[in-house]
């Protein structure tokens, strides 16, 4: 009876690798990736992050970037990881539902296919996807548990998934608020005891990154970057700014809010006629969910958060043999289908991008009609680091004004000033700070994409006074930098 079980798992772990062998060949195209390996090769040569180079996110990401140092191996590291979440998601489920086969089968075969294809961006390299390692890490860990050092570890789990991206606190929420569900008065001390080494293990990784970036002198910086400035990121949805939208916004979040409160509520009367797995799925559902439509962006890979918990719900719904049980998964789908319609959520393709890269497996497709299916953009982007490659020195800076990170990735050279996109200059308003360092350190190159028509005070004054155009490689104006340089 257990090679039967064993023989399904091994099943699920060949599908993700096929289904995920395709993105090992993806062209440098995806804008955010260019984000991760720029700040990546930042680190490589010693730059400290968020002090000498930005983005938005807590560090971890940008350290597998570091390891990694191009697409391939990010995506290849990205493979083995889901591998090895796959198989903890599967010893999650097993010690959820022990006997319950059929569950256990349809929660891993639906996981491994909608973590692994493009249609949620599974296969791209982003937080979301490797903070599901961690955060099931996590639970698996606390549902085991027989002894202080194993919440300690699950709290440490959960901590790492917050080091990828902040909205996973919401998942350790889940472990906190079901202790009001399980909490009696016969097993009180022992669960204060438990989840203080819980609590004390979340808190230990964070607290090393807050005394390792006070070391380097960038405690403000990191705090500013990775927390605070991700509470108005995470809040709203506004081009150029990271301000609310004001009173949409807020009836937004408010609604949310509400419909979270009322159906946990719900949960916590029923809860004697629930059996505590469930209980937990449930409230890890609608914290994760919450999670996902908080700022009401659209973009499919934060619904990678709810993946774990959805494919729980939907094994439940399909096997259960209870009414109620059945009726409470399918209101909890339907509260989901709800949410991918009120924050129209995008998706990908997924039947084009295997055609895609089966045409180019086969020598069907030319290698510039592959790269060109991802972005029209992406040929261009291969050509301009190639110019620069060929011009400049490996520790020489240039300077983008448009968001084309991967130019940086590609050419493995770094930006002049901390910021890699146009976006993050607008968004967090680094207009100053951005013409001081040109003027101070002016690169001998400088890229201005023709699409990027957001204002930059000062800017183009600065461009046309020093700068001479040198080439033109489709939208990409090349300058180069006069032999004297007028400052104003």
């Amino acid at each position: 009876m257990k090679k039967l079980p064993q023989r399904f798992l091994l099943l699920c772990l060949l599908l993700v690798a096929i289904l995920r062998l395709p993105s090992l060949f993806e062209p440098y195209w995806y804008g955010d990736e260019g984000v991760y390996l720029t700040l990546g090769q930042a680190i490589r040569k010693g730059l400290v992050l968020y002090r000498d180079i930005h983005d938005n996110k807590p560090p971890l990401l940008y350290l597998l970037a570091a390891l990694s140092g191009n697409v391939f191996w990010f995506r290849a590291i990205l493979l083995g990881w889901m591998l090895t979440t796959t198989i903890l998601f599967w010893k999650l489920i097993k010690n959820l539902f022990p006997k319950q086969e059929k569950l256990a089968e349809i929660s891993l075969f639906t996981f491994s296919i909608l973590s692994s294809i493009p249609l949620i961006e599974g296969n791209i390299a982003n937080a979301e996807i490797f903070m599901i390692g961690t955060t099931i890490a996590g639970f698996y860990l606390y549902f085991i548990a027989k002894k202080w050092s194993q919440y300690l570890l699950a709290g440490i789990f959960f901590s790492l998934s917050v080091l990828f991206k902040v909205p996973a606190v919401f998942d350790f929420a889940t472990i906190l608020v079901f202790f009001l569900f399980i909490a009696k008065k016969k097993n009180y001390q022992l669960l204060i005891t438990n989840y203080f080494f819980l609590i004390f293990g979340f808190i230990i990784p964070i607290l090393i990154t807050i005394i390792y970036f006070a070391s380097r002198n960038a405690l403000s910086y990191y705090l500013n970057a990775a927390f605070s400035q991700n509470l108005g990121y995470l809040f709203s949805w506004r081009a150029g700014t990271m301000v609310a939208r004001g009173l949409s916004s807020k009836i937004g979040l408010i609604s949310r809010s509400g419909v979270l409160l009322v159906t946990t509520l719900l949960i916590f009367l029923l809860r004697k006629s629930l059996a505590k797995p469930f209980i937990l799925i449930t409230i890890w559902f609608l914290f994760s969910l919450f999670a996902a439509a908080l700022s009401e962006r659209p973009y499919p890979h934060y619904l990678i958060q709810v993946l774990p918990s959805f494919c729980l719900i939907l094994g439940i719904l399909l096997t259960s043999g209870r009414t109620v049980i059945k009726r409470l998964a399918f209101s909890l789908i339907v509260l989901l289908v709800a949410g991918l319609v009120v924050v129209q959520f995008w998706v990908y393709p997924v039947f084009g991008y295997y055609f895609n890269f089966l045409g180019f497996a086969t020598h069907l497709k030319a290698r510039a009609e592959y790269f060109a299916w991802f972005s029209p953009q992406v040929n261009q982007t291969y050509a301009v680091a190639n110019f620069l490659v060929k011009h400049t020195q490996p520790d020489e800076r240039i300077f983008i004004w448009g968001d084309e990170p991967y130019i940086y990735a590609l050419s493995r050279r770094l930006p002049t000033g901390r910021y890699t996109v146009a976006y993050h200059i607008v968004d967090y308003n680094g207009y100053q700070e951005t013409i001081e360092t040109l003027t101070k350190n002016p690169p001998r190159w400088m890229i201005v994409m023709e699409e990027e028509n957001r204002l930059f005070p000062g800017l183009f004054n600065f461009l046309n006074s020093n700068y001479l155009l040198e080439e033109k490689i489709n939208s990409a104006k090349i300058f180069h930098r006069r032999s004297i340089i007028e400052i104003d």
